[in-house]
């Protein structure tokens, strides 16, 4: 073997393990997090700067490759080397996408915005005696939703994440952890997606337009994790 294709294959052994490396730090981060997810607050940034939807797997492929490239600027000259240099990456990852993590969902209606213009004698002269009381303000929660969700196999759902997603831009903008499988909650008058997790099932969604009504989200057994489930959302 020449020593070019000994280095060529040192390189690829290296580039593999860097990989690994990552690969392992990315779904660490997905299974043990969830709203502190690094990989999930970039494929959220990856959909605010390209202006659409991501796919959560293509934010692990860029953090994966990332971690391949950072093996080589480094100068692993191990794999053992290369293997933790690329699974340091979520420490890197961490550092430049800071955690926000999304409010909870109203579960209380928005408080009575409604005023009375009180007026003078005078104004009396120039105004009808009628006054009618200001609307409220459309973004205000006032629209209430009952989510019941159903299983299909008749077991009782003892807790389930509620993800309310913003049916244009595609981007999630409030998440509740809830026990059990019922929940109401309020939003402004506008069209939504609403995710739903729960452990042992397929991750389900439902729309959600107005005028406001109660929703049934039927959810089927699964044995993917949600973690890996979670990687061809949007």
């Amino acid at each position: 073997m020449s020593l070019q294709s000994a280095t060529w294959k040192n390189r690829v052994f290296l580039g593999l393990s860097a990989a690994t490396g990552g690969l392992i730090a990315v779904l660490s981060d997905i299974m043990q997090k969830h709203e502190a997810s690094a990989v999930e607050q970039l494929q959220i940034t990856l959909g605010t700067i390209f202006g659409g939807q991501t796919y959560l797997w293509v934010a692990a492929l860029l953090l994966i490759a990332l971690a391949v490239a950072l093996s080589f600027i480094f100068g692993a000259d191990n794999n053992k080397a290369a293997f933790t240099t690329g699974a340091g990456i979520l420490a890197f990852m961490v550092t430049l996408t800071p955690y926000k993590p999304l409010p909870n969902l109203d579960t209380a209606p928005a408080p009575n915005e409604t005023t009375i213009n009180h007026v003078g004698w005078w104004d009396r002269l120039v105004i009808p005696s009628r006054v009618f009381a200001q609307a409220p303000t459309p973004s205000s929660p006032a629209t209430p939703y009952t989510v019941h969700l159903e299983a299909s196999d008749g077991k009782p759902i003892t807790a389930a994440i509620f993800t309310l997603v913003d049916a244009r831009s595609g981007q999630a903008i409030r998440r509740s952890r809830v026990q059990g499988g019922d929940l109401r909650f309020y939003v402004s008058n506008q069209s939504y997606l609403l995710r739903v997790q729960v452990d042992g099932y397929q991750i389900a969604e439902a729309r959600l337009d107005p005028p406001p009504h109660a929703v049934k989200v039927s959810l089927t057994p699964s044995s993917i994790p949600l973690s890996i489930q979670r990687l061809f959302q949007r």
